[in-house]
């Protein structure tokens, strides 16, 4: 997609630059003036997702809810997201994305609010199911509406990688905001407060965001129709991809808290520190593929990341060297999946054939991503339980990341071997 008067090139292997150099006049600083509030929004609804870990032993002494309630009402946000993305972003596709992004954040606020006031678990699952809709919606429409920004090319591809940044800022948020203000003030103002900043949030979409974005189709030209299926080759490639990312990523937060215990006899509550700190500190690994997508870096190359991972779990997980060596291939794992993630999220205009699909696109990396991160920990668990060993771990993402990391090269280069896709021959 390109948009008019505005001359592209794809460089090397799909990455979409501007022929015309950025203004220096404040026509930048209102361009992210305006992303702010897209990129809080998605680290609201993170934040939504980690706000219930910080208080499951609260709640269940509370409310006196099972094991497994807890599990549901934790993982009941990424179960929706798992079922519903693609048709949501079905549903979506007529709709204004500034109003679609507005609404998803006050629906998340008022179930917030109705979830810290639940008195059982009929009720705090309902409020948490109905939330997750809002994350949904959330997730899907702040890509599309960055698109329809304006801009030149190479600054919607780092905003684009920038926004892949806001899960773990956001579960990081909540993870270490949760825990501090409800000892301080209990779960249930946590939950308050939670709320009360999406809905500031989505106050400050509604005034900022006033003339942005055109429609969930995205702005731009509608490019080539027709197709049927065949237009989601490309982007299902990419969100299948992105699932075994996904997959690997929460695999690791998932099991390095019990080996850093079990293995290594670090205490539970320094062991799982130690892991969200290194989940952070991944973070600067998506500010980096913004960074080198925006100097011209070549977008499949960096996909390349994804191979470290394994090889960080193999450190990681490799029982020698102790907690040093341990947090050292950690961190190449945080780091490298935030590459990855950032850079998926910056492909999005890549792997479709007209503007119209983008929304389509994001619902399925949304889909299939949330779909990974279920579907990974119990796969990488019984994987360890059969191999007997944690060596295991680096061996299933190996298969796994490397598998990933062919199918989103397969998308980003156009399925087949051409660099780039047909943005190249309109740019000419």
């Amino acid at each position: 997609m390109r948009r008019e008067g505005e001359s592209t090139a794809i460089q090397g292997d799909g990455v979409q630059h501007s022929d015309n150099a950025e203004p220096l006049d404040g026509s930048g600083r209102a361009y992210w003036r305006k992303f702010t509030p897209i990129y809080l929004s998605g680290v609201m609804a993170a934040i939504g997702i980690g706000k219930i870990a910080p208080i499951s032993v609260a709640l269940r002494s509370d409310l006196r809810l099972s094991l497994g309630q807890i599990g549901l009402v934790a993982s009941s946000v990424t179960s929706v997201a798992a079922v519903l993305g693609l048709l949501v972003s079905f549903l979506l596709r007529p709709l204004k994305p500034r109003r679609v992004l507005v609404c998803g954040l006050l629906g998340m606020a008022v179930c917030g609010v109705l979830g810290a006031r639940s008195q059982g678990f009929p009720v705090l699952i309902a409020a948490r199911l109905a939330e997750s809709l809002g994350y949904v919606v959330v997730v899907i429409a702040a890509p599309v509406l960055l698109m329809g920004l304006g801009g030149s090319a190479r600054r919607t591809t780092t905003a684009l990688a920038v926004w892949g940044t806001f899960m773990p800022v956001g579960l990081a948020l909540g993870s270490f905001a949760g825990g501090a203000l409800s000892s301080w003030y209990g779960w249930r103002a946590w939950l308050t407060i939670a709320a009360g900043a999406t809905l500031a949030v989505a106050v400050a979409g509604a005034v900022l965001l006033r003339d942005a974005g055109s429609g969930v189709a995205g702005a731009g030209p509608e490019g080539r129709t027709g197709g049927g299926l065949r237009r989601l080759l490309r982007p299902t490639a990419l969100a299948l991809g992105f699932a075994t990312i996904s997959g690997a990523i929460v695999s690791f937060v998932a099991m390095f808290p019990t080996y850093l215990h079990e293995r290594l006899g670090l205490p539970v509550a320094q062991a799982g520190t130690l892991t969200g700190a290194v989940s952070f500190v991944g973070v600067a690994g998506g500010f980096a593929s913004g960074w080198l997508l925006r100097r011209g870096a070549n977008i499949a190359t960096v996909f390349f990341a994804g191979l470290l991972m394994p090889l960080g779990a193999f450190v990681a997980f490799a029982g020698v060297g102790g907690v040093g060596t341990a947090a050292v291939g950690a961190a190449v794992i945080a780091v490298s999946n935030e590459l990855v993630v950032a850079a998926v999220f910056a492909a999005l205009p890549l792997v479709v054939d007209a503007a119209s699909d983008i929304g389509t696109a994001n619902g399925l990396v949304a889909q299939l991503g949330s779909a990974g991160s279920l579907a990974g920990p119990p796969l990488v668990g019984l994987a360890v339980g059969a191999a007997g060993g944690w060596w295991a771990v680096g061996a299933v993402l190996l298969v796994g990341c490397a598998s990933g990391v062919g199918l989103i090269r397969y998308a980003v280069r156009g399925g087949s071997g051409e660099d780039g896709n047909h943005e190249e021959q309109q740019a000419n």
